[in-house]
């Protein structure tokens, strides 16, 4: 199991040392990073479509308000549609083969251990819930530039209470008729497996003289989270967590710590201010959430204090974000000897600090889109409200003044009997943003060549004609150059080292003998569909199959050419001899979507159950039989097999 807190006490000089040098590069990470959280936080909203208000912007809300009509800006989510379009091609080229982490043998190791790695893996993948992470993971890196996964071992114990009823026995043993309730608890494991879980940009903590991509080459990593009260105890019940009789209300969150994520995105509520508004009724001197800080520091055990060697290890340090209390000194311990976090990047930039997203790349290309198309509304709307020369000593002002349709303009006395387009003439207001439509798809275009994402792998067919299945069905395969190669990148950079992580973790700590299914696309046509799983069938050196970035195949199309390949087959009867075309069969007809084709598979029983069954009585040969001795006058059936009672008048029982 990982590696257990060393009992450390809180006010122990080693603890102030361990809560300074941890302190000191968390305040140097976030000094770093000051500006490139308003660019996240300004990411953020472009993708929520938001517009900060301006004064003017206030105003005409007021007067919509009040019953005036009047125009407001918007801003067109295309970032939003453009993030989605290449976040959902990343998704499907990485959670569209099954199992997500595939791996080959490096150095020889059988293919039976191959297939238990790779069920085992998929056993985590599900029941330790790692898509979601993963498809976060892959949203960040479109939208920040940069996605960041936490990586850890979780054996989960659960205590499971019963209240149950049992006989009442005296004290001579003797039951007397009563019954009593009994408690009872047991503690049982719930998963034992990798867990992942996502980190929020501006909560990362990372060596800043390197390259976020190259943060494993750093000194230091770490995250800042947050936990529950009844997490902190389950890890403190496993040996990880130390020192809670110093925590207390005060000091589980750094009051000077504010969020760099958009305040229009609704985050879930702290402890601190659900109880200020929401009082439980239960006296508790423990804070129900803590925020702390999990740093991962490569140190040398004799200048920390903490052992004689003199060689650099990695130790896991756990403070709370006000540096006042240690919760947790362990090493490491893992065998990847990796910081337990993975980062993936969208741009291949290998010399600054942290890359751009889509938002921030298509910025100046969004706010242009925004400003066409504003523009066109505004004047679009001033040529649909009247503009109008008024004479104010001919024509009563109110009228004019009125925003209600259908209103009368009435004439001043002094002006009756004089011409009216004297006092009230009308302006001639020409749409002079006619154009802009236009430019909006030129500005789409531009959009299009900056970050690869068009409109065929949006799904949007061209315009005009009659289309065919084939294009339809390839609607979305063309112009994936730039996102195949940003996969690729994605796959060699991330997804590799990852899967390593994932895999020497279960090597190391998976220390049980359990039953999987076998992972893969058309398991049911493998024969054997389970197979036990221990620590000896996982050892040795695997590598991570990689995505080469392209769509998955079309199962449709290629089950159509396996139909035409089948039918041209039945003309070669050379070729036909050396296949197994009832296992062809069913392989094809699974690759087309039909799961359940093996239950209407005839199942064909040994010769030794046949001859056991007709002993028992069970089962009577087929033909070449004499007739029953108990047969009827009309005689037995072929086989010995006796004929249903005669009945007069039908004729003989065929």
């Amino acid at each position: 199991m990982p590696s257990i807190t060393q009992n450390i006490p809180n006010n122990s000089s080693l603890a102030r040392l361990i809560r300074q040098e941890v302190k000191s590069r968390v305040k140097a990470t976030q000094r770093m990073m000051s500006e490139k959280e308003k660019v996240w936080r300004s990411a953020e909203e472009t993708v929520l479509a938001y517009l900060p208000e301006r004064d003017v912007d206030a105003l005409r809300r007021e007067s919509r308000e009040g019953g005036l009509p009047q125009y407001t800006t918007i801003q067109i989510p295309y970032t939003y549609a453009v993030l989605m379009s290449a976040h959902t091609y990343f998704t499907s080229v990485f959670m569209g083969r099954s199992p997500v982490f595939q791996f080959s043998a490096r150095h020889g190791e059988p293919a039976q251990a191959v297939q238990a790695i790779e069920a085992l893996h998929d056993y985590q993948t599900l029941c330790g819930q790692l898509l979601g992470p993963l498809y976060t993971w892959l949203y960040d890196v479109g939208k920040f530039g940069v996605g960041i996964v936490g990586n850890y071992w979780e054996d989960r114990f659960e205590n499971i209470t019963q209240i149950t009823q049992i006989p009442e026995i005296d004290i001579l043993g003797t039951p007397t008729g009563k019954m009593l309730k009994e408690r009872t608890t047991q503690r049982a494991k719930t998963y034992s497996g990798n867990k992942l879980y996502n980190i929020q940009p501006w909560d990362f903590i990372f060596d800043v003289r390197f390259p976020i991509r190259d943060m494993q080459k750093g000194e230091y990593a770490g995250v800042r989270r947050k936990l529950s009260w009844n997490e902190i105890k389950r890890r403190e019940s496993q040996g990880y967590y130390m020192n809670l009789e110093f925590l207390n209300r005060s000091n589980s969150f750094d009051s000077q710590r504010i969020d760099a994520g958009s305040d229009q995105l609704l985050r879930p509520e702290d402890s601190t201010a659900y109880m200020a508004t929401e009082p439980t009724g239960l006296e508790l001197e423990h804070p129900q959430e803590v925020e702390m800080y999990e740093l991962c520091v490569e140190l040398i055990p004799k200048e920390w204090k903490l052992g004689k060697s003199d060689y650099p290890e990695k130790w896991i340090f756990t403070v709370t974000s006000d540096y006042s209390v240690l919760m947790g000194a362990q090493p490491h311990g893992a065998y990847h000897c990796k910081f337990p976090y993975q980062v993936i990047t969208m741009e291949p930039e290998g010399y600054g600090l942290i890359p751009r997203g889509i938002p921030q790349t298509l910025e100046p290309i969004q706010q242009t889109i925004d400003w066409l198309v504003n523009s066109h509304f505004y004047n679009v709307r001033a040529a649909l409200n009247n503009k109008v020369l008024v004479d104010p000593s001919r024509v009563v002002m109110k009228d004019v003044l009125n925003p209600l349709p259908g209103g009368v303009i009435r004439l001043k006395p002094e002006a009756y009997g004089t011409d009216p387009q004297l006092a009230v003439r009308q302006l001639n207001v020409m749409d002079v943003t006619r154009t802009h439509l236009a430019d909006l798809q030129m500005m789409y275009g531009m959009g299009e060549r900056t970050v690869g994402v068009n409109d065929q792998i949006m799904g949007m067919l061209a315009t005009g004609g009659r289309k065919t299945a084939t294009e339809v069905r390839t609607s979305t395969s063309f112009g994936v150059n730039r996102l195949k190669t940003v996969s690729e990148y994605f796959s060699a950079t991330a997804f590799d080292p990852l899967s390593q992580m994932l895999l020497q973790n279960t090597q190391q700590y998976y220390d049980g003998e359990q039953k999987y299914k076998i992972a893969g696309d058309l398991t049911n046509t493998a024969g054997q569909q389970f197979m036990m799983v221990n620590p000896e069938t996982i050892i040795g050196f695997y590598d991570f199959v990689p995505i080469d970035g392209s769509l998955p195949i079309d199962r449709f199309a290629q089950a159509s050419l396996w139909k035409e390949l089948m039918m041209q087959v039945r003309q070669m009867p050379d070729v036909a001899l050396q296949y197994d075309f009832a296992r062809m069969f069913e392989w094809v007809a699974q690759l087309a979507g039909m799961k359940n084709i093996t239950q209407f598979k005839v199942q064909v029983a040994p010769d030794q159950a046949l001859l056991q069954q007709a002993k028992l009585g069970n089962m009577v040969p087929l033909g070449g039989g004499r007739p029953s001795r108990s047969a009827g006058p009309s005689g037995g059936s072929p086989g010995g097999a006796v004929n249903p009672k005669q009945t007069s008048g039908m004729g003989p029982v065929l």
